[in-house]
């Protein structure tokens, strides 16, 4: 695998993590209520952690072994013992955990199966706003054992740092008291974890889904992976499907559609063909609107266009022009007779002309006879444009090179399944059809993705209905105004032409 490839691999596994958000968003949900069940759990069985927290907190002073302030040198402190008790803070801190201070308070509480190295992992021991208190944290199972613990501590503490620190004592600011912790110390924690282990597992199920099912969601991969020339791209609106209607003007699809057309027809020119269907792997990528969309472009030119739906088991391209229409007037009609093929042709523009089909209770299909029926309606026009079934659906539609110099086939972004691309594209290719080139519809971008998950619109609509208000109010405030001045003119004139008769 080269860069290229690796990048783009890369960058897939990014946008299928970030397209997976509401799964990985309901996942954590998962785990976060999973957490908080299995807390319950542990608090009714106390099984979990059986835990009480015992908290005290002591003043350090600065007296020396002779019993006195270190500056003042007797029993009163002044500013200087206060600042040097707030400076030997951390040292008292370090020498509160040692090795020798835990072991002395373990032999005086008479502790037994209790060693330093359990009070140390469960003791915690923090400085006060950067005073000379020290706040005592200690986590154990049980609160009587617990308190005896901090008793011993705060009472050996004195001696110890005389002795390592030669000057410092301990005066005890609140007793050691203790309170159960619901589930544990690890209660709380077990509920992160939890969800943490469900937004890991729907990462996953989204990496998975890249490797086991995945779906185009880079248009330059289109040439490289099946040889097929990308004709251009449309950009994502919503969802663009079959029942999507013409684009008008203003819309954001329609300068894509005008390139697309364009392209497309320049290159049938060049190469000499006049026939062209547009065939797709699936259902619902567009194909329909697609076909529509470029017939009318290329009519528009000018060119004298003929569209014919040869989907005839999901006929929706008449639905897309607008309306319903008779049977007497399709080319169900024509094949079994009814009607005459000029019944059947349509004019919808002033060089476009439509051959449609409906459901009917006679069927039809792609036979011989039906092909060369096609073929002989659209023997007059410069240019022919089938929207035919996905390839991938229906196989009658691999009947089409019969009538068709050449097909276009539409990809839908981030839905269909690349295995079904190239089994769509090699079943064309074994029939000796060959691919003008391919569309990508629906092509989504990270604000796109937002507007969906409806991050941005909840924060739009407001500014625009304040706006509004604020503009409404704006319109009323000068229309007083007018009203006023309307009125002094009014006045103003009245007083006038009395004062003249």
């Amino acid at each position: 695998m080269n860069e290229e490839e690796r990048g783009f691999r890369l960058s897939n596994v990014f946008y299928y993590i970030l397209r997976g958000r509401r799964l990985i968003a309901i996942f954590a949900l998962i785990g976060l209520v999973f957490g908080v069940i299995l807390s319950g759990i542990g608090f009714l069985r106390g099984e979990i952690s059986k835990e009480y927290q015992i908290t005290s907190s002591i003043a350090i002073i600065a007296k020396t072994q002779g019993g006195n302030y270190a500056f003042s040198k007797n029993n009163n402190p002044d500013s200087e013992d206060v600042y040097l008790a707030q400076e030997i803070t951390d040292s008292a801190i370090y020498i509160l955990r040692s090795d020798r201070l835990l072991q002395t308070a373990i032999d005086e509480a008479g502790l037994v199966g209790v060693g330093v190295r359990d009070i140390q992992t469960n003791l915690s021991l923090s400085q006060y706003n950067e005073t000379q208190i020290i706040e005592l944290t200690l986590y154990w199972r049980s609160a009587s054992e617990g308190v005896r613990i901090l008793d011993a501590i705060n009472g050996v503490s004195g001696k110890i740092l005389l002795e390592t620190l030669n000057i410092g004592n301990v005066s005890v600011v609140n007793p050691p008291a203790s309170r159960y912790i619901v589930g544990g110390k690890v209660s709380t924690s077990t509920w992160v974890i939890c969800a943490l282990i469900g937004v890991a597992i729907a990462i996953g199920l989204c990496i998975l889904k890249l490797f086991v099912f995945p779906v185009i969601t880079n248009v330059k991969d289109i040439e490289p992976l099946y040889s097929m020339k990308l004709l251009g791209s449309v950009p994502y609106d919503g969802g663009i499907a079959d029942s999507v209607p013409l684009v008008e003007e203003g819309n954001k699809l329609k300068k894509s559609i005008v390139s697309i057309s364009h392209v497309l027809s320049n290159h049938m020119e060049d190469m000499g063909l006049k026939r062209l269907m547009i065939t797709s792997s699936v259902h619902d990528e567009g194909r329909t609107t697609i076909t529509a969309n470029i017939a009318r472009e290329i009519a528009s030119s000018g060119v004298k266009t003929l569209l014919v739906d040869c989907d005839f088991k999901n006929p929706i391209l008449s639905s897309v022009f607008g309306g319903q229409i008779p049977y007497e007037n399709t080319l169900n009609a024509v094949y079994y007779g009814d009607a005459d093929e000029t019944d059947a042709v349509h004019h919808i523009g002033a060089c476009l002309d439509l051959l449609p089909v409906i459901l009917s209770d006679k069927s039809i299909s792609l036979n011989d006879v039906m092909l060369s029926m096609i073929e002989k309606i659209a023997a007059g026009y410069d240019f022919v444009i089938y929207d035919c079934a996905p390839v991938g659906v229906d196989a009658e539609v691999l009947k089409m090179r019969k009538v068709a110099d050449t097909a276009l086939f539409v990809v839908k972004y981030d839905y269909t399944e690349t295995a079904e691309i190239e089994a769509a594209t090699k079943l064309m290719a074994e029939s000796k059809i060959s691919i003008i080139g391919c569309v990508v519809t629906s092509v989504k971008t990270f604000k796109d993705i937002l507007l969906e998950a409806q991050k941005i619109s909840v924060f739009i609509k407001k500014p625009r209905k304040q706006s509004k208000e604020s503009n409404d109010k704006t319109t009323k405030k000068e229309q007083k105004k007018k009203e006023k001045k309307d009125k002094k003119k009014d006045k103003a004139v009245k007083k006038k032409d009395k004062s003249e008769n």
